[in-house]
Order: structure tokens, then C-alpha cells, then sequence
């Protein structure tokens, strides 16, 4: 009889887990979907902005995708949006503040995301990029195309790696490394390239 017990109090929780699991999955997917949606209708406003003035309405910034992150070697693709806080993080790749915009002449910018998500996938294949591997950073009024050029693994604390580099439009992927831990960052260097 107790035998009895323990298995079905251990088949609840289990079934219990697994809802909570699928239940993170879907919310998390509905919340890269709506990310992904406010980005093109941001791009929608600037479209129309050339021809008719357009009313915004306050929104809360987090809520807003800027750009939309595609890997294709890692099949990623990904709403962005500003702040790299962990708030902002658990919910979608974060571009670094106080650095230049994408696409800038000799600029850095940066975008930050988890290594491993509970509910969703964001930067834990970025270990399989390989020097050569090409992305696309969807903002508002272009498609930049991207090639990765340097992968290394630093200290948190090695801030240097997002100084501009002449003659190149650099972005940096980072992440924590290794898998489940923060000691140090993973940090994929890519330089702008023609589109193709």
C-alpha cells in the first residue's frame, strides 16, 4: 500500500513538472512571437514615416523588439531588444548599452544572451559558430550581414574585447561559458560585410 503511495505521489509530480515545463515553453514562444511582431511593426512606422507622420503610443521599452537576430549555421532567430539586465535577458537577446549602433564605420556594438534558457533557446548553440559563419541583424531600416572573424573565451571582466577596431563594423556575440556557469564569456567577433 505505501509502495502504491510513493508511486502515484511521484507520478503527480512528475506530471506537475512536465506542465510546468510545457506551460514556460509556450509562454516564452508567445513572447518571442510578440517581440518579433512589434519589430515589424516598428519597421511598418519607419516605412511610413517617409510619407506621413506617425502618432506612437508609449510602450514599455522591453516590450519592443530593435533588431532581429538569424544564424543560420545554428538555426537562431531571435527578437533583440535594448538593455542587456538579467530582467531583460531572461526574455530575449539584450544589445549592450552605451555602445555604437550596428552598422556604424569603425563602431562596436554587442549583443548579450543566456548560454543555456530554461523555456527557450537563445545563445546556447553560439559555441558552434565557426570563423567564416555568416548571420543577419535585422534593424529597422536595413538587413546587415555579418561574418564572424574571432571566437574567444574571456573574463567577465575583459571589457577591452568590445574596443572599435579601424576599418571594420564590429559585432559581438556574448554569452556565459561554460554551459551553466558564469566564469567566463564566450565572445563571437564578426565584421560587417557586403550583403549578399
Amino acid at each position: 500500500m505505501m509502495k502504491k503511495s510513493v508511486g502515484n505521489m511521484l507520478m503527480i509530480i512528475g506530471c506537475v513538472l512536465f506542465i510546468t515545463v510545457c506551460y514556460g515553453m509556450i509562454e516564452n514562444k508567445i513572447h518571442q512571437k510578440e517581440l518579433i511582431e512589434s519589430f515589424s511593426a516598428i519597421q511598418t512606422e519607419t516605412a511610413l514615416a517617409s510619407d506621413v507622420e506617425v502618432e506612437n503610443t508609449p510602450t514599455k521599452k522591453d516590450s519592443i523588439a530593435t533588431s532581429i537576430l538569424r544564424i543560420p549555421s545554428i538555426q537562431l532567430e531571435s527578437p533583440v531588444i535594448d538593455g542587456a539586465t538579467s530582467a531583460k535577458l531572461n526574455r530575449a537577446l539584450g544589445m549592450i548599452e552605451n555602445l555604437d549602433a550596428p552598422g556604424t564605420p569603425n563602431g562596436s556594438s554587442a549583443i548579450a544572451g543566456h548560454q543555456s534558457h530554461q523555456f527557450g533557446y537563445f545563445f546556447n548553440r553560439l559555441n558552434e559558430l565557426q570563423l567564416g559563419d555568416k548571420f543577419e541583424l535585422d534593424v529597422s531600416t536595413d538587413t546587415l550581414v555579418y561574418e564572424v572573424f574571432d571566437i574567444q573565451i574571456v573574463k567577465p571582466n575583459n571589457v577591452e574585447i568590445l574596443n572599435r577596431q579601424e576599418g571594420i563594423s564590429m559585432l559581438s556575440l556574448i554569452t556565459c561559458y561554460p554551459e551553466r556557469s558564469n566564469k567566463y564569456r564566450l565572445v563571437v567577433q564578426a565584421k560587417q560585410v557586403e550583403h549578399q
